[in-house]
C-alpha cells in the first residue's frame, strides 16, 4: 500500500488521529510560552540583579535601584519576561525594616508565590504524556476490531478494509506514543531547570537581606 504524503498515512490513523493532534498542539503551545517565560530565571539574569544591587547599595541609591527594577521588563520574539526575584526584591525592600529571620521568611513565602506562575500548565504536557498512549491504544483497538469485522465476512473483496483496518491501529499507536514521549519530555526539562535554581534563588535572597541589613 503506498502512500502519497504523512498528512495522507495520518489520515488512515482514523479518528484518534485528531485528538492527538490537538494535544501536541498544546503540548507545543505549553513548551513555547514556558521557553520565554523561563528565560527570567536563568542564573545570568539573577547575578546581574545582585551586581546591579550592590553598585547602587556601595552609592546609598536605594530608590534608584527601586525605579531600576520597575523598569526590568525583557523580552524575546516580541514577548516580555522578568526576573520572579524582582518582585521579592521590592518586597524586601520596601519591608527591610523588619527583623532578619522575619524578612527572610517572608521573602521566601513571596518567592513561592511568584513561582507559581512558572509552575502553572506544566502538569498539562505530564497528563497528556500519561493519557495519549491511551488515546492510541483506542486506536488501535478500533483499528483491531474493523480488521476482525472484515475477516469475518470471508469475502476476498474485504482484504483491503483488513489491511486499513491494522494500518489504523499501527498508526495510531505510533500516533499516541509519538505525542506523549515529546509531552513527557517537556514537563521534566522545565521541572527540572525550576529545581535546578532554586538553590540560586535562595543564596540571591540571604544575599539582598545581607545588603539591605548591612
Amino acid at each position: 500500500m503506498h502512500y502519497e504524503s504523512i498528512f495522507e498515512l495520518l489520515q488512515k490513523g482514523g479518528f484518534t488521529i485528531y485528538i492527538l493532534a490537538l494535544c501536541s498542539i498544546v503540548s507545543l503551545k505549553i513548551a513555547l510560552d514556558k521557553l520565554i517565560q523561563f528565560q527570567g530565571i536563568k542564573q545570568s539574569l539573577t547575578n546581574n540583579l545582585i551586581s546591579l544591587l550592590k553598585d547602587y547599595v556601595k552609592a546609598g541609591q536605594f530608590d534608584e535601584y527601586m525605579e531600576q527594577l520597575k523598569k526590568m521588563k525583557l523580552s524575546k520574539f516580541g514577548l516580555k519576561y522578568s526576573s520572579p526575584l524582582i518582585p521579592v526584591i521590592q518586597f524586601l525592600f520596601e519591608n527591610r525594616t523588619l527583623p532578619r529571620e522575619e524578612l527572610m521568611e517572608s521573602a521566601f513565602t513571596k518567592l513561592d508565590k511568584e513561582l507559581v506562575e512558572y509552575e502553572k500548565n506544566l502538569g498539562v504536557p505530564a497528563t497528556l504524556g500519561s493519557i495519549t498512549p491511551f488515546v492510541g491504544l483506542f486506536g488501535t483497538v478500533i483499528g483491531i476490531i474493523k480488521s476482525f469485522s472484515a475477516l469475518s465476512l470471508q469475502d476476498a473483496s474485504n482484504y483491503s478494509h483488513v489491511i486499513n483496518g491494522i494500518a489504523e491501529a499501527l498508526i495510531a499507536t505510533a500516533a499516541g506514543l509519538f505525542v506523549a514521549i515529546p509531552s513527557v519530555m517537556i514537563y521534566n526539562y522545565f521541572s527540572k531547570k525550576l529545581k535546578m535554581q532554586m538553590p540560586v534563588f535562595d543564596e540571591a535572597i540571604h544575599e539582598v537581606v545581607r545588603l539591605i541589613k548591612k
